[in-house]
């Protein structure tokens, strides 16, 4: 039988905590949400003993609440979101163990998936920190869902916490 050190060696992480997003009419700075990620990474680090190298963090501070934003992490904007999940996707073995862990803002918009959903059903989703730029957009229930069964088809164990609102479909059915 495995020790326990053992057994947490084949867990891969991916942490996202949004503070700040740049600006747009419809989101407003939190304040916790990098935080939360923080204490998580310090239980994953310190309690579970996880390798640093299995940890991928994606945060934004808040300039209003953090007195020094010294961060190295990489900022989650939709595309760096999208390609953790895919390099995750194509490190980690089938068996291993992923945890991924959103805080943030979710959202709800007019479906661009109508043949999927019906014209009449929003899509639900987080919201990066660029969703003010041009270019920013959201990541949908349906992306989402798309992200999470590659892993599962691959054989990963996923466990997926959304610290948001809004995330709804994301999780259900495997009709995607």
């Amino acid at each position: 039988m495995s020790d326990q050190t053992e057994q947490t060696l084949n867990i891969y992480a991916l942490l996202i905590g949004i503070d700040y997003y740049q600006p747009n009419l419809l989101y407003k700075n939190l304040k916790g949400a990098v935080r939360d990620i923080n204490l998580v990474a310090d239980y994953l680090l310190k309690t579970l003993k996880i390798p640093s190298e299995r940890i991928f963090k994606l945060t934004s501070p808040n300039p209003e609440v953090a007195k020094t934003i010294e961060t190295k992490d990489p900022e989650p904007t939709y595309a760096n979101i999208v390609a953790k999940f895919h390099a995750i996707t194509e490190i980690a073995r089938p068996g291993e163990q992923v945890y991924i862990h959103y805080s943030g803002h979710g959202g709800r918009m007019t479906t661009i998936y109508p043949e999927l959903k019906g014209a009449d059903q929003p899509d639900e989703g987080i919201v990066p920190m660029d969703i003010g730029n041009e270019s920013g957009r959201y990541l949908r229930d349906v992306e989402l869902a798309t992200l999470l069964k590659r892993m599962t088809d691959k054989g990963l164990i996923v466990t997926f916490i959304m610290d948001s609102c809004h995330s709804g479909e994301a999780t259900r059915g495997d009709d995607i």
